[in-house]
């Protein structure tokens, strides 16, 4: 991910990410100042209504389960987390477990700005450690698939719940803006009928959504910055950027077991969802 040009008025967030070599792979890696990370730890599988009032950080709203069983979590538009991801090599590929604090805490940025990505790295006999964040989620609702038992545990003082997992691919990656991405997540994003959405259609006519939108590179971006955002990224030939008001409710789950997801140049993320 690469800072393509900012506006003057805009300050940078001290955790911008910056590039370092690890083991002949070069990865982003966030800039930060010390900090220590336990060992990983798992607890039992939550129940749904249980899982869903973490999420929210306790303010439970509307239903909690969806058709299949699995925990629904409203209210997500706008709520900040962050994520420390962890990667390594597995069968040639570099797999980064997803690590997300959200319904945990709000990733306070005194805890956030305290992480140190070379002493994670060291303490978990990792490849490497990419911090991301914060960002904030703009999709209405998320479903996720609730297999297997919870695993949690802490870096720093931040709490945080393995959410997913991202093939970063063979080494070295891609890891410019507008490249794909195979993610592990078992969920459902689902962005309400009057929502106004902010999308990415590619040469091909693939459309992806934002999910989210980061202060990595810009620490005053905002939600009201995204309707004009067309102005301040640069996009590939024949990519196209779009807002739109959708006219009814949007799910967006991936064809397979994994979603494809994207980044643009100021590190705001997008699910493919399809043709438009």
């Amino acid at each position: 991910m690469h800072v393509r040009r900012m506006r003057p008025e805009r300050r940078v967030s001290p955790h911008q990410p910056s590039l370092i070599l690890l083991v002949g792979v070069t990865l982003i890696a966030g800039v930060a100042c010390n900090s220590k990370a336990s060992s990983k730890s798992a607890e039992p599988a939550a129940t749904p209504a249980a899982s869903r009032e973490a999420a929210t950080g306790g303010d439970p709203t509307g239903t909690f389960t969806n058709a299949h069983g699995w925990p629904r979590v409203e209210g997500t538009r706008g709520r900040r987390y962050c994520e420390v991801l962890l990667a390594r090599l597995v069968d040639g590929r570099l797999k980064a477990e997803v690590w997300n604090t959200y319904g945990l805490n709000d990733c306070p940025p005194a805890a956030w700005n305290a992480l140190d990505a070379g002493a994670i790295k060291a303490k978990r006999g990792v490849l490497a450690v990419l911090l991301n964040g914060p960002r904030y989620w703009l999709m209405d609702a998320i479903e996720k698939d609730p297999a297997g038992p919870r695993q949690q545990t802490m870096f720093g003082s931040l709490t945080m719940f393995r959410a997913a997992t991202v093939d970063l691919g063979p080494p070295p990656p891609n890891m410019a803006p507008y490249a794909g991405h195979r993610v592990a997540r078992g969920a459902i994003f689902e962005y309400a009928k009057g929502s106004q959405v902010y999308e990415l259609v590619d040469p091909s006519g693939k459309v992806y959504v934002m999910q989210s939108y980061s202060q990595q590179h810009d620490a005053d971006l905002s939600a009201s910055d995204l309707p004009a955002l067309a102005s301040r990224i640069k996009l590939p030939p024949g990519w196209t950027y779009r807002v739109r008001t959708i006219d009814a409710t949007l799910r967006v789950q991936s064809p397979g077991p994994e979603a494809t997801v994207i980044q643009d140049d100021l590190a705001n993320t997008y699910s493919l969802i399809g043709s438009p």
